[in-house]
């Protein structure tokens, strides 16, 4: 008897609980912990599930300016290519643990993308500004 296929990223209430899931792992991560360690989770936690249902379903009741806060934070303590790398990384491990389907593979791919013009901005940012 085969395992059934975890379900897809389908319902706003299975991103709320993805997001959730991956900041388990984000926090005690070697590599990302010490940029989330000072995090006031419960204000972070919502805007972020909010964020991934407005990718992930449309719509989004999301308000915030995410590049702005990431410039801030890599000045405060700088963010490298191995940060957004492993952020990847553990989001996709995240997903593919717990779903499977186009919306599980297209929360893969736009955490990519997200990662890469994330990167390139607030490293171009902070370049610019020092």
């Amino acid at each position: 008897m085969s395992t059934p296929a975890p379900n897809d990223l389908d319902r706003a209430e299975r991103i709320d609980a993805l997001v959730i899931a991956f900041y388990d792992r984000v926090r005690p991560d070697p590599v990302l912990g010490p940029w989330f360690a000072r995090v006031d989770w419960p204000h972070h936690i919502p805007r972020i599930q909010a964020f991934w249902r407005g990718v992930l379903l449309g719509g989004s009741d999301h308000a915030g300016d995410p590049m702005t806060a990431h410039i801030a934070l890599h000045r405060r303590m700088p963010l490298g290519h191995a940060q957004f790398e492993r952020w990847v990384e553990l989001w996709a491990a995240t997903v593919h643990a717990l779903h499977s389907g186009p919306k599980a593979e297209e929360a893969i791919a736009r955490a990519r993308s997200i990662a890469a013009v994330m990167r390139h901005k607030v490293l171009n940012a902070s370049a610019s500004a020092g």
